[in-house]
Formats: C-alpha cells, structure tokens, sequence
C-alpha cells in the first residue's frame, strides 16, 4: 500500500510537469485531483505537496530539483507512510534558509532513519520540532536576545446569569505549570457507588481550576500525583547552566558556514563527510534545555529557572542524591520518580503516548514474586493499559547498555523478537557512530 502511494506521488509529479490541466479547465493539479479520485481539496493538495517534495519536476523551462530526495526513496520502499513523508516534508519546509543545503540532506536522512525504525508519525513530527528549536538557536540567534517579557493574557467578563467567562494566553512555562497543578485535580473520580465520572474533559478541567482557585486561597498543601509534589523540572547541562560551552560548538555557532577541511576528506557509509556529519551530530545530540522533560527552552531562560525555588533544576552531580534504594523500599522514591520522568519521558511501551505523568512505576523484576530491588534500572514507567498487558502477556522489557528501556515482543507477534523502544518522547535515535 505504501509503495503504490509512493508510485501516485511519481506521477502527479509528472502531471505538474506536464501541465495538462489547464486543457481541461482546472487552474491546479489539486483541483483536477479532486474530481478524478474524489477526494477533498485538502487531501488533493497534501497529496500534491508530497509529490513536488518527493520528485523531481518542470516549471515552465526550469528543471525543479526534489527537496526531500531520502524521503523519497524510504517511501518508494514501502519503509515509511503518508504521515512520515508530511511530517519530514514540513520540517524541512521550516528549516532557516541558512541552513547549507548538504546539512539539509543529513537532516533529512536522520529523520527519514527515525521513521523508518518503525516510529510513530508523533514521534517524528516532534523530532522535527526540536530540530527546527535546535537550527533557529544556531542560525537565527547568533547573539543572546535581549529578555522580553512573557506574552501572557486573560481576559474575562461576566454573563447575566452570573457566570465568568474566561480566555487567555500562556507564554510555555505559565502553561506548562498550570496543566501540572490541574493534572492531577481533572482525573475521573468515579461516585461513591462506583459509577464512573460522567463529566466532559472540560468540565473536569473545570471544576479541577475552580478546586485550584479554592487551594490558593487557603493556601493549602497542594495536592500530588503519582506520590510527586506538583512541581516544575527544568534539565540543563552543566556548561550550559554555567554559562560556557565547548570549543567546537562556539566555534561552530560563530561561524555556521565554515568547514572543517581537515576532517572533510573522511566520508562516512552514508556519502557525507566526516566534518559535516561530526557538525551535524554535535548539533543533534546536543542536549536542549527541557521543561518537565520535553518542553525545549532556550539556555537563558533555563539559567533563569533554575535560581527559582520553585522550580526542581536537574543538573548532573548537584545534590547528591541517592536513588538506588535496594530492597529498603518497594515504591519509588520522588527522587527515583524524577530521574524516571528525565529518562523514560512517559509509558515506555512502543508506540504509547502517555506522558509521565499519566503513568505507573513498573518493577521489571517483580518486587513481591523475584525479590526485584527497586533500583533505577529495574524501574520503568508504563501507563496503566501497558501496565496490565505486560503483566499478563508475554511481552518483557529489558535495560540496555546505554541505560534506557526496550520492549520485546513475543514470538507469535515477531519470531524474531526484536527489540522495540518508543521513540514517541526521544526527539532522535541515538546515533550508533
């Protein structure tokens, strides 16, 4: 199915080369390829775009190189979908127009690599989002901005029958904090005869603000979820939080047009050379300043939050704290529970793409039955579906050498049991090089 969507691509891409619409009296290919497949105009023009994107084609007497050649080829494979090629198509489409067309092409492909892993559409739509954050900071951002103000605003007015309505805007950490402290407060409560919550999302969300208004006036304890004192993490590296980085990327922030020509010469197995790929994955890997683990933020604003009480700032080495517990306690601590949510992200399970904070602590090696000690690598984070079927099925999860979890499935899903991670919370797949 994939291969013959990618083979429809090739030859709309040769329908706007040749031009034949006009003779039939429609003014684009979309709109003749809405009436000849019966499709709607949106769809006929993701489809288009795709195609243009994918292929080469003419415009006039001009020749119109393809902007996603990779995506290309993985699609004409079958290794990828629809929704990987729009989702790699827009990313590329926002890249800075400074970015050098063969860094382009080593973004594309480590993309292109991470759908085809297989990877959730998500999961590939949000490493594109951290890459275009990671490109604007490079390319457009040379020098430190100057602090501005949030844009925050809320209005509210007052109905005759006595209600307020309220609307606004959040800049990311007033919003990132709000969904924190009303998480917990908008979870179904079924009644005291076990009927479950009948109430829409929004009236949750609702009643669960009106509750936090109500908390704040008393200024009460507020309350947890999943044992964890509603609070904020920012996770920055220690150079960052100092204010210094390494040589090489300073050197690469000041000049992002210059070229290693001592390194060039050195051509990796994919056809880019050594300087370029060594460029390349310094600004891939290079870890971004997270809110609550997956929010990016620039270097100056984490610094800010950092020297906030209010915030939990996760730096490698800062405290000191003890996270491997033994078989002293069975549940995990908060501090295990923080450093959970930094590494797992959410349910680990491949594919799932419940956040932390909607999911359980697992003991891989059970605590009860195998004496499993509740240690850091023997604690997973699963939301509660994932966590009934990997007790009942036979589904297992290990820990690997780099310290993160995988799922392996069993044999009657794949003999070969491959090992699957979920990539849905890592913006790219480490990169074995």
């Amino acid at each position: 199915m994939r291969r013959v969507q990618a083979a429809q691509g090739e030859i709309l891409a040769e329908v706007q080369s040749r031009g034949p619409y006009p003779c039939f009296g429609y003014g684009s290919v979309e709109a003749l390829l809405k009436d000849v497949v019966q499709c709607t105009r949106a769809d006929g023009r993701m489809r288009v775009r795709r195609a243009l994107a994918c292929h080469d084609y003419s415009e006039g007497t001009q020749r119109v190189p393809a902007t996603a050649p990779a995506t290309r080829e993985a699609f004409a494979r079958g290794d990828i979908n629809t929704a990987h090629v729009d989702s790699i198509v827009k990313t590329l489409a926002e890249m800075p127009g400074a970015v050098p067309d063969e860094d382009r092409k080593v973004y594309e492909k480590i993309l292109v690599e991470l759908a085809a892993e297989p990877s959730h559409p998500s999961a590939v739509t949000k490493a594109g989002r951290h890459l275009l954050q990671r490109l604007e900071q490079e390319y457009l951002q040379p020098d430190p901005p100057l602090p501005e103000r949030p844009e925050r605003e809320l209005r509210w007015s007052w109905s005759l029958d006595g209600r307020l309505h309220v609307k606004g805007i959040l800049d990311a950490v007033s919003g990132a904090q709000l969904e924190k402290l009303l998480s917990p407060l908008a979870k179904p409560r079924p009644g005291e005869d076990g009927e479950r919550d009948r109430r829409s999302v929004e009236q949750r969300n609702g009643d669960a603000f009106a509750e936090l208004l109500d908390f704040a006036q008393r200024a009460a304890k507020l309350p947890t979820e999943a044992g964890e004192k509603t609070a904020l993490m920012v996770t920055v590296g220690l150079n960052d939080l100092r204010g210094h980085r390494c040589d090489c990327d300073a050197a690469a922030a000041t000049h992002p047009g210059d070229r290693d020509t001592a390194e060039d010469h050195h051509a990796d197995p994919n056809g880019e050379s050594g300087g370029l790929r060594d460029r390349v994955n310094a600004l891939v890997g290079r870890e971004l300043p997270l809110l609550n683990g997956e929010i990016p933020i620039g270097v100056d604003e984490a610094r800010r939050l950092a020297c906030d009480a209010r915030i939990i700032p996760a730096v490698l080495g800062s405290d000191g704290e003890v996270l491997d517990l033994g078989r002293e306690q069975r549940l995990a601590s908060t501090a295990q529970r923080r450093a959970l949510v930094l590494r797992d992200k959410g349910c680990v399970f491949p594919g799932c793409t419940r956040p932390a904070h909607w999911s359980e602590v697992h003991h891989r090696r059970e605590w009860y039955e195998h004496n499993g000690p509740t240690d850091l690598d023997n604690l997973v984070l699963l939301c509660g579906m994932h966590h009934r079927l990997i007790h009942a099925s036979d589904w297992t999860i290990r820990m690997t050498a780099d310290g993160k979890p995988e799922c392996i499935p069993p044999k009657w899903l794949d003999p070969s049991q491959r090992p699957r991670r979920n990539t849905a919370f890592a913006p790219f797949p480490v990169d074995s090089g």
